[in-house]
């Protein structure tokens, strides 16, 4: 009688405990990804104008610190980290070299701007490096975005390339909060203020390289 009763304790023990588990979600809860672009559009294209000159923009490169896809934040002096949950969508170095390519195309200071791929002769070359780009969060309340990138102009020769224009610019935004879109948005800003100077820059150069 007592190993029946032992039983019936057993199996109401067991069953219990598969009702509990049923109720339970086992399954742990993970962020979702979020994935972010660079936009250095201007709102309305310069009108060519009526040089001939081309343009080849090579591949930008940037700071090893900064090179990978996921969003980096500087919490201390010496303490970064990189976000795994809020990424660019493909690799800093194409996606500035991508932006920075289609607003020279558009800001009327060269015929043509092309990738290395083109067989076009190109009069100039531009290269670059990034060699900034993080969320400031040293001070909590105000953190800010932080850019900078370098530029160099070649002129092609028939001996050898020679830099006629270098420059950089550094840019630090203010952030409205603390989210990653907030982040990228005050990235943005920092970027095409960034692109305004060196095309401002860019026009006077070339022009005293004219005369």
């Amino acid at each position: 009688m007592k190993k029946k009763t032992l039983l019936i304790v057993i199996i109401g023990v067991f069953g219990l405990f598969s009702v509990l588990i049923g109720c339970v979600n086992l399954e742990k809860s993970y962020p979702e990804k979020r994935y972010f672009i660079m936009d250095a559009s201007r709102d309305e294209d310069i009108s060519s104008s009526d040089t001939d000159a081309a343009l080849t923009v090579r591949r930008f490169r940037v700071s090893p610190k900064y090179e990978g896809k996921g969003l980096v934040y500087r919490l201390e002096e010496l303490s970064y980290e990189s976000d795994f949950y809020n990424e660019f969508f493909i690799s800093p170095a194409s996606m500035f070299t991508e932006e920075i390519r289609k607003r020279l195309a558009g800001s009327g200071l060269f015929k043509h701007v092309v990738d290395p791929s083109s067989l076009l002769d190109s009069t100039y070359i531009l290269e670059g490096a990034v060699t900034a780009l993080y969320g400031d969060y040293r001070v909590n309340t105000a953190p800010k975005a932080v850019m900078e990138i370098q530029f160099f102009l070649l002129h092609e020769t028939d001996s050898s390339p020679k830099i006629i224009f270098q420059s950089q610019y550094h840019k630090e935004e203010p952030l409205n909060d603390n989210t990653p879109d907030a982040l990228v948005k005050s990235w943005n800003e920092a970027l095409n203020q960034i692109l305004t100077e060196f095309e401002s820059d860019l026009k006077e150069n070339l022009s005293k390289t004219k005369h």
